[in-house]
C-alpha cells in the first residue's frame, strides 16, 4: 500500500496531493522558543529582526536557517532558547500548564516539550521527564542543563511496569507517542523510504497500550494531551477512539483556522500544506472530577555557595555530588537520572560546582562579564588571561550565565565540561 492509498481512509485525494506537494519541498520550516529567564523578546528581536512570531505559541518565532543558523549561535551555547518544529511547539502549549502543577512528559526525549512545560511552570511544581531509553533520557539532561531548569526530574523507566504506584498522580500529562513518523518526512528523507503501513499498525498497538498508562495515571479533572508527528488516523484518531471507547475521557475541542480537524473531530492535524511546520496531531483530552492542587512541597534553600546545606530536605547526597529539587515528591519507584539541579561534588569543605548550577542560578557572589571573543574563547576550552578576584567566578555574556570558572587572580581557569566543547564563530 502507497502512502497516499494509506491516507485515504480519512483525506480525499486533493487534500492529499496538497500534504503529498508541501511533503516534497525542499526546506523544512524552523522554529524558536525564548527562555525568557536568560533574555527578552525585545533583546532578541533586535539580533535576529527578520524572525516570524509564532501563529500560536508565545515567546517563540519561525525563522529561516539560512539566513540565521541558531544552532550554532553562541546564544544556543548558553540556553537563550530551544529549537524546535513549530508544530511540535504547540502540544505543551496548547496543555495550559499552569504553575504549580504536577507534570509528566511521559515519552520526553529529546526533551523540547519538556524544557516548554518547565518554562510555563516558571519555577513552581514538578515535572517528571521521561523516556524508556536510557540513552535518548540523556538527550533530556543535555537540554535540562543547557537552559538551566530546576523543576525536572529526569527519569528512565517503563511506567507500563509502575503505573499502579502513581494512580491518579499528575495534573496533566504530557503524551508525544512514538510513532510511524511520516510528519518527519520533509526533515529526513530516511523516514518515507523507511515508512510502510504495517509500521503503522505496529505503532498504533504501543501507542493504544501507552495512552490508557497515562490515562490510569490522570487525577480526575486533569488533563493529557496526545501527539504524534505521524498523518496516519490509524496512530492519531483510532488510538483516542480506543481511548474513548474504554474510559470515561472526554476530548477538549482545540480547533484553530490553522488546524484540519481529524475524522469525525477526534482532535486536529497540523498540516505543512496548512500549519507552517512540519507535521503534527494532537488532541486534548480530559478525565472528569474535580482537580485536587497537588501537594508540594516547596524549599526555601536558594543555593548559592556550600554551607552546610547536605541536611536540607530538598538537597541530596549521593557519593560525593550534591543535587538540589525545588519541590519535592514521591520519586521511589522511579529510576531517575537527574533530580534537579546538580549543584557539584564536594571536596573537603568545599563544593566544587557543577555546569547545571552554573545555567540555573540567577547571581552569585563574584561575577565578570566577559566580551564575545573571551565567551568564544572559553566555550572552545581555553582558559583566559584576565585579571579578576580570586576563587570561583561566574562568567557572564550579554548578561546571561556561562560557566563558574576558577580564577588565580590573573588567569581564569576553564572548567568548561569537555563534552560541551566547541569551536563557534
Amino acid at each position: 500500500m502507497t502512502f497516499k492509498e494509506h491516507l485515504l481512509s480519512w483525506m480525499n485525494n486533493k487534500e492529499i496531493d496538497d500534504l503529498i506537494s508541501a511533503l516534497a519541498e525542499d526546506k523544512s520550516k524552523h522554529a524558536v522558543l525564548l527562555n525568557t529567564k536568560k533574555i527578552s523578546d525585545e533583546s532578541f528581536k533586535k539580533m535576529f529582526p527578520n524572525i516570524i512570531p509564532h501563529p500560536i505559541v508565545s515567546h517563540a518565532y519561525l525563522y529561516d536557517k539560512d539566513e540565521y543558523d541558531l544552532g550554532k549561535h553562541i546564544l544556543h551555547e548558553l540556553g537563550a532558547y530551544y529549537l524546535q518544529d513549530p508544530s511540535a511547539m504547540c502540544v505543551s502549549y496548547l496543555l495550559g500548564i499552569e504553575p504549580n502543577e504536577k507534570i509528566l512528559d511521559l515519552c520526553a526525549a529529546p526533551g523540547g516539550k519538556t524544557v516548554q512545560a518547565s518554562m510555563a511552570l516558571n519555577g513552581t511544581g514538578l515535572l517528571i521527564s521521561n523516556d524508556l531509553s536510557h540513552q535518548r533520557a540523556g538527550l533530556i539532561l543535555q537540554n535540562v542543563e543547557r537552559l538551566g531548569l530546576g523543576n525536572v526530574v529526569i527519569t528512565n523507566n517503563d511506567f507500563s511496569v509502575i503505573y499502579k504506584d502513581y494512580y491518579e498522580h499528575f495534573d496533566k500529562i504530557i503524551l508525544d507517542a512514538p510513532c510511524s513518523g511520516s510528519g518527519m518526512f520533509r526533515k529526513q528523507r530516511e523516514m518515507e523510504e523507511d515508512w510502510s503501513s504495517q509500521k503503522v499498525l505496529k505503532f498504533a498497538e504501543i501507542q493504544k497500550e501507552l495512552i490508557k498508562t497515562a490515562y490510569f495515571m490522570l487525577k480526575p479533572g486533569g488533563k493529557l494531551i496526545y501527539s504524534t508527528c505521524s498523518f496516519s488516523k490509524e496512530e492519531d484518531e483510532d488510538v483516542v477512539e480506543e481511548l474513548l471507547n474504554n474510559t470515561d475521557a472526554k476530548i477538549i475541542d482545540i480547533r484553530n483556522d490553522l488546524f484540519v480537524a481529524g475524522k469525525n473531530d477526534l482532535g486536529v492535524h497540523l498540516l505543512p500544506n496548512v500549519f507552517p511546520g512540519e507535521g503534527h496531531y494532537i488532541c486534548l483530552l480530559a478525565k472528569p472530577g474535580k482537580l485536587n492542587n497537588s501537594v508540594i512541597k516547596e524549599s526555601k534553600f536558594k543555593p548559592n555557595k556550600f554551607i552546610n546545606v547536605i541536611n536540607d530536605l530538598f538537597v541530596n547526597k549521593f557519593g560525593d555530588s550534591l543535587f538540589y529539587l525545588e519541590n519535592d515528591d514521591n520519586l521511589k519507584k522511579l529510576s531517575v537520572i537527574r533530580k534537579g539541579v546538580k549543584l557539584g561534588e564536594i571536596s573537603g569543605q568545599v563544593l566544587k560546582f557543577d555546569h547545571h548550577y552554573a545555567t540555573y542560578i540567577s547571581n552569585f557572589d563574584n561575577e565578570l562579564e566577559i566580551d564575545l571573543q573571551s565567551a568564544l574563547k572559553y566555550i572552545s576550552g581555553e582558559s583566559l588571561n584576565i585579571s579578576s578576584k580570586r576563587g570561583f567566578i561566574l562568567l557572564k555574556y550579554a548578561g546571561i550565565n556561562i560557566d563558574i570558572a576558577k580564577s588565580d587572580g590573573n588567569i581564569i581557569k576553564n572548567r568548561y565540561p569537555k563534552y560541551l566543547r566547541k569551536k563557534l564563530v
